[in-house]
């Protein structure tokens, strides 16, 4: 589901596990809720696991596309899990999956760099 067109919500298991296989961020236990955090390319991650879900799928998936170009994205997961905090759905996890999230969010300018997109903006700040 596509929240908006640089945030989408997976919540099929299988392409889920696929994805945490793939990138080695699959779970070692499922005997309780779980959630990682990782970036594939320029794009954030956020994988949890509800080991009490009555539910038939119990992953979930955040991706924000491109996260250091889509601020607004990583403020509405934010958003979504401090909502989920408050109503005591999954607080530990949430918890630890706002966590990681503000901490990419105040490394955004790092990634940034990283990923090559502040040469211009570095560039011009040498010549002050």
């Amino acid at each position: 589901m596509n929240i908006q067109p640089t945030l989408r919500i997976v919540s099929d298991d299988v392409a889920i596990i696929d994805c945490l296989v793939d990138h080695g961020e699959m779970f070692k236990s499922f005997d309780t809720n779980k959630t990682a955090t990782f970036l594939v390319g320029q794009d954030l991650h956020v994988a949890f696991y509800f080991s009490d879900s009555q539910l038939e799928n119990r992953f979930l998936m955040y991706i924000i596309d491109d996260f250091t170009d889509n601020q607004d994205c990583m403020a509405l997961v934010l958003n979504h899990f401090d909502e989920q905090i408050r109503n005591n759905n999954h607080t530990y996890i949430m918890r630890q999956a706002k966590s990681k999230v503000l901490d990419m969010l105040y490394m955004t300018n790092t990634f940034r760099a990283l990923f090559g997109k502040n040469k211009t903006e570095e560039a011009n700040e040498l010549y002050y």
